[in-house]
């Protein structure tokens, strides 16, 4: 699942992460509009979070299929 949040570099602005594009869409016009009179200041846009796996997640399994692996050998192998 995705989360976007608006962000403005002229003003050094990041905004919390909501749940879909439309509000950060809507925060960034607000903050356009009390702000910068209603311009598009230079550098601001919405930026996607998209979901991602759990850190580590890769190495735990690349180490679970290697003690597998290992098992495996030690008891077909002998």
């Amino acid at each position: 699942m995705s989360s976007y949040r608006y962000r403005c570099a002229a003003c050094g602005i990041t905004w919390e992460e909501v749940a879909n594009r439309r509000q950060a869409e809507q925060e960034r016009e607000r903050h356009r509009s009390e702000v910068h009179g209603g311009g598009a200041p230079d550098g601001d846009g919405i930026q996607a979070n998209e979901s991602k796996p759990w850190p580590g997640s890769g190495a735990i399994l690349a180490g679970l299929v290697l003690v597998l692996l290992l098992l495996y050998s030690g008891r077909h192998g002998q």
